[in-house]
């Protein structure tokens, strides 16, 4: 007898859509068969006339994030309660070495205990260095037997002390390299954007709108030009978060051309939303980095997600509330950046995405699920249905439209950029590992199920 049955539902991947039935026992998929394959079960669910995916995954997700002294609204139980009603069921955070005492491997511990007992969703965790030392070179090894194989820097922020130079850029390619690892990237040449914003404030030019004038295309595109040539000379593993603009997009797939291992993830925001809104009163809302781009920039992105040369769509969520986007007090050079999102990515993108003729619904569990799961050492545990997998599964509903409320959402966070949208494909049932997490729309688990996922 098998614990639960998935039945009459149309299975999704990133190949061929299909009708069929899903069998599980414990926390894995047992078997998958035709409509009416399998008997006596535990629990039976009928996805009757709608769409079964893989749980998707979320590579990029701020969760209890750091600002002026305080905490993103979002914390670990709010933002994986947010991401299982998103259909989200893994989520990779990021262990911040914000204490330049501490050694990164104790970092990363730190962080995983922070999170553990208070995650809805199974999660992994990034590394992310702020020294420029040779110490941080080291570390990677010592990341390895954490189930920590991705390392993110920021090559911006000097005045936060984030940045790391490139020296140890150049050096943990090399690194990864070595140990079979990826380096993550966050592009953008903090002396152009350094000058730009002193010049700005100099002359009171403090509005949303300069935020993204200080951070025109062309400081996406010089970093990402340099990471890239950075990655050609170690023959290393590169990956680019939110890429946002055409010109980085241009010397991405000039890389890929030429055989390299440089990847990219764009971010729900960069395909949905433009720099028009920094013009609107609540325009210090939108603030995030890189900032929204233009419908041009939105174009490009969406070719690259349907051609490939984007092989990941991510949140990039950072859910602070309004009144901490408020403590710029009209100065974007004091305001926190960074947008909720992880609850909406699944049906902007597939309204955006899918429902208007972009992509297809498969290519969607690609950019989702499928590819994060294979760039980021979960698959074939995650991100695929197939007998051994988890039974980590979303029942899509794609015949109902909403025009998303702020009260709708479950992130602490209050507030969604994408209000007012008319949006289809949200997910109606979240099943984590066997396990219903959201059942028709119903939180129907207590904080601390999901767990820690090592990565190879």
């Amino acid at each position: 007898m098998y614990d639960l049955l998935i039945r009459n539902g149309l299975l999704v991947t990133p190949e061929s859509t299909f009708a069929a039935d899903i069998a599980i026992s414990g926390e894995k998929i047992t078997a998958v068969g035709a409509p009416g394959t399998f008997k006596n079960a535990v629990d039976e669910y009928d996805a009757e006339g709608k769409y079964v995916l893989p749980g998707l995954i979320d590579p990029h997700v701020h969760m209890a994030h750091p600002y002026q002294g305080e905490l993103s609204a979002d914390d670990f139980q709010t933002t994986t309660t947010a991401a299982a009603h998103g259909g989200v069921t893994t989520l990779i955070d990021f262990a911040i070495q914000w204490d330049k005492s501490k050694a990164l491997a104790e970092t990363i511990e730190l962080r995983r205990r922070q999170i553990l007992g208070q995650a809805v969703v199974d999660f992994g965790l990034h590394a992310v260095p702020t020294k420029s030392t040779e110490e941080t070179l080291h570390a990677v090894a010592k990341a390895r037997p954490l189930g920590v194989p991705s390392f993110k820097i920021y090559m911006v922020y000097r005045q936060q002390g984030r940045m790391v130079d490139d020296a140890v850029l150049s050096g943990l390619l090399a690194e990864m390299r070595q140990h079979d690892g990826l380096l993550m990237v966050h592009a953008e040449n903090v002396s152009i954007a350094e000058f730009n914003q002193e010049a700005f404030l100099s002359k009171g030019h403090t509005g949303a709108a300069y935020f993204s004038r200080h951070k025109p295309n062309l400081v996406e595109a010089e970093a990402v030009n340099r990471a890239l040539y950075f990655n050609r000379m170690a023959d290393s593993q590169l990956y680019i978060v939110h890429l946002s603009t055409r010109e980085g997009l241009e010397l991405l797939k000039h890389a890929q051309g030429n055989g390299e291992s440089a990847y990219a993830e764009t971010c729900t925001h960069y395909l949905a939303l433009t720099e028009d809104v920094y013009e609107r009163p609540d325009g210090h809302h939108f603030i995030c980095s890189p900032p929204l781009r233009s419908q041009a920039d939105v174009d490009a992105l969406w070719s690259a997600v349907t051609d490939g040369s984007i092989s990941i769509i991510s949140s990039d969520h950072c859910g602070f509330d309004l009144r901490q986007k408020n403590l710029g007090n009209g100065n974007f050079s004091k305001t926190p950046n960074g947008l909720p999102g992880v609850e909406t990515r699944l049906p902007v993108i597939y309204t955006e995405g899918v429902h208007k003729g972009r992509i297809t619904l498969n290519r969607l569990v690609a950019v989702t699920s499928t590819n994060v799961a294979k760039t980021f050492g979960l698959f074939p545990r995650k991100g695929i249905i197939q007998p051994g997998s988890d039974a980590d599964l979303i029942v899509l509903d794609i015949e109902k439209e909403h025009t998303l409320e702020t009260q709708q959402l479950h992130c602490a966070s209050g507030w969604t950029p994408y209000a007012g949208m008319k949006l289809r494909g949200f997910a109606q049932t979240t099943i984590l590992r066997g396990r219903f997490v959201v059942r028709d729309n119903v939180l129907v688990v207590d904080k601390g199920c999901g767990i820690y996922l090592p990565r190879c």
